[in-house]
């Protein structure tokens, strides 16, 4: 009996200090405040076509699936707007087949800048952020440069989803 006493006064202790120290809070990871964002056309400065449109239309499924919020398709309804540019994608053979004089391995880089605005208060949430992801194809797997730019833009958008997140 003294011993479940004893155990019922120190398991709040050992409760409060593993939930307070720890890290881990009950707190949404997203500005609750924020209920839409209208995600625009990326701009490009690469003279490669496409880009901008797969960025944009993974950024919109990135946030639909992992967030909060609602996607408007007009700035003046939504609560935030994000956008940006692609500032470069540039390729590179990462191994070369030397008999045959050929690439077996490529990679592709996109690079872009992002800013996240709320537009109710002018506030930036988040103010011209660099990401730079890379994607890889074979041609010789019958890879394509369209998988490499798939695989980077859904690593970027993925990760311009993490920055969203209100910090701890």
């Amino acid at each position: 009996m003294n011993i479940i006493r004893i155990i019922l006064l120190i398991l709040p202790v050992f409760l409060a200090a593993g939930c307070g120290g720890s890290g881990y809070s009950t707190e949404l990871l997203f500005d609750d405040s924020i209920e839409t964002v209208c995600v625009e056309m990326f701009d490009s400065e690469s003279f490669r076509r496409g880009t901008e449109y797969d960025l944009t239309m993974a950024l919109v499924s990135r946030i639909g699936a992992n967030t909060p919020y609602k996607i408007c398709q007009e700035r003046r309804e939504a609560d935030s707007v994000i956008y940006g540019r692609i500032t470069g994608v540039t390729e590179r053979i990462l191994s070369h087949q030397r008999d045959l004089d050929r690439p077996l391995q490529e990679q592709l880089l996109v690079e872009a800048e992002v800013t996240w605005k709320d537009l109710r208060s002018g506030k930036l949430l988040m103010d011209k952020q660099k990401f730079r992801f890379s994607g890889n194809y074979s041609a010789l797997m019958n890879d394509s440069i369209e998988v490499a730019t798939r695989e980077a833009v859904n690593k970027m958008a993925a990760d311009i989803v993490n920055e969203m997140e209100t910090g701890w």
